[in-house]
């Protein structure tokens, strides 16, 4: 195990913390990327070339690092796996099956996810090599049995969402689609929710201080962008059901 650089825990808290000023930026209305339904800042490029490049940082950095590093620990092979199992979907996959490719990604928005990813998985990367140091009995313990199911259902309610809206589109092609069935009874972005349930999740199991960071920054980008689909079926279809919430049922 290699010494943790100088200042990490510090740098990491000052990383969550400018998690919390986005989130109250977001539900304030500020909105650069034109998610809110306003124009986007700046130059745009294809969508399905933008989520590539964006998510591709986080497919390779934190497993280069533990890869390069060659101590390996059965706990930290089990987070890494799971980390590059989301985002070889979210990489590979993802952006050419379910991004839409009629709708431009503005670079702005690539360049701020980009450099999200590579800051994320250098501090699990570092946290791995530097601070990790689980016991014995780790996959028994509760916070990895409670945190390993978040992470498994979150994960399966966003890949579902993400298809099945996908579905719905290619039914009604070149409409808004009113999404229906399944955990869009409840919720107008059961993709967002299971996304912040799966991340986590994954804080819980690895147990760590960055891992908490990237559940935070997960809620702070996502429950603005979440409230605001809502707002935005609410506006579009008159017959939206009443009872439907953002991203918790009965809730918000």
């Amino acid at each position: 195990m290699i010494p943790p650089p100088l200042g990490f825990t510090q740098a990491t808290a000052i990383w969550t913390t400018l998690a919390v000023l986005v989130l109250a930026a977001g539900l304030r209305g500020w909105d650069c990327f034109g998610r809110a339904g306003g124009q986007p800042w700046g130059p745009q490029m294809a969508a399905r070339w933008g989520w590539f490049l964006m998510e591709l940082p986080a497919l390779a950095v934190l497993p280069a690092i533990y890869a390069l590093a060659g101590e390996r620990h059965a706990v930290s092979d089990v987070l890494v796996g799971l980390w590059t199992a989301h985002y070889a979907h979210r990489t590979l996959i993802w952006p050419w099956v379910v991004a839409k490719p009629s709708n431009p990604l503005p670079v702005i928005t690539c360049a701020a996810g980009f450099g999200f990813n590579v800051v994320n998985g250098l501090l699990f990367g570092w946290f791995l090599l530097a601070m990790a140091d689980y016991p014995a009995n780790w996959f028994g313990d509760i916070r990895f049995i409670a945190g390993l199911g978040a992470m498994g259902m979150g994960g399966a309610l966003n890949v579902w969402a993400d298809y099945h809206l996908a579905r719905l589109r290619r039914m009604q092609p070149g409409r808004y689609v009113l999404p229906y069935g399944g955990a869009y009874r409840y919720i107008s972005a059961p993709n967002l929710a299971g996304e912040m349930i799966e991340w986590a999740g994954f804080a819980l199991l690895s147990w760590s201080l960055p891992g908490l960071a990237f559940a935070v920054w997960t809620a702070a980008n996502l429950t603005p962008r979440a409230l605001w689909r809502h707002r935005w079926y609410q506006a579009q279809f008159t017959a939206y059901p009443s009872d439907r919430r953002a991203f918790i049922p009965g809730l918000l």
